[in-house]
């Protein structure tokens, strides 16, 4: 991977001062089309080993029952959920390198524009996940939009540093979980409904 993406020190201040450069530095012998194909089974097995406890995990927490009763469709609907969750990282990853050697190439210069585009195209991959885990995965990007956007604030001097303000967040956050777990549990997820009655007990 690290051979296959290896970038010139000439061609990365070019993209510093955006300037175009060859995107064969990013995967020499191959085409823009080419790579996609070859880098395609690569990039699946590295991201198979990143969802496989993301899956493994509930499976064997939440789902014992559902397998005992019924081993081979709940196998298999668990499968097929991982496969779908793999695909979906591969194809947005692939999606967003397509879309920035393209843009490079046609439009002769480096911008903001790409990685803003290759992000909303690659986005549609999410198209894959079932409902529950699309929403999971846009309820963890979201804090880390906010965090980003928080970081850019304190780098230009726009705000002010508060001293153990994630301790702070942390407490708000963990208060309307509560609230809601108390008043309204049907607000949240099944399975953290479940994991919650674990530690604290039956609403």
């Amino acid at each position: 991977m690290n051979d296959i993406y290896s970038f010139p020190v000439e061609e990365q201040l070019n993209y510093i001062q955006g300037l175009p450069y060859k995107c064969e530095y990013f995967h020499p012998g191959f085409t823009c089309e080419t790579q996609i194909l070859h880098m395609f089974p690569i990039l699946f097995s590295q991201n198979a080993k990143v969802y496989l406890p993301v899956h493994l995990l509930p499976f064997l927490i939440y789902k014992r029952k559902a397998f005992f009763k019924n081993p081979i469709s709940t196998t298999i609907r668990s499968l097929f959920s991982y496969i779908k969750s793999v695909l979906f990282l591969t194809l947005m990853v692939q999606a967003m390198r397509y879309n920035w050697c393209k843009q490079v190439r046609f439009r002769n210069t480096v911008d903001p524009l790409i990685p803003i585009s290759g992000g909303f195209i690659g986005a549609f991959s999410l198209l894959l996940e079932s409902k529950s885990r699309a929403q999971e995965i846009m309820l963890s990007i979201v804090p880390r939009y906010f965090e980003t956007i928080l970081n850019l604030l304190k780098r230009k001097g726009w705000i002010k540093n508060i001293p153990k303000g994630d301790v702070f967040v942390f407490a708000m956050i963990l208060a309307i979980i509560h609230y809601y777990y108390q008043h309204d549990s049907k607000a949240l997820k099944t399975t953290y409904r479940g994991m919650f009655s674990k530690f604290w007990g039956k609403n």
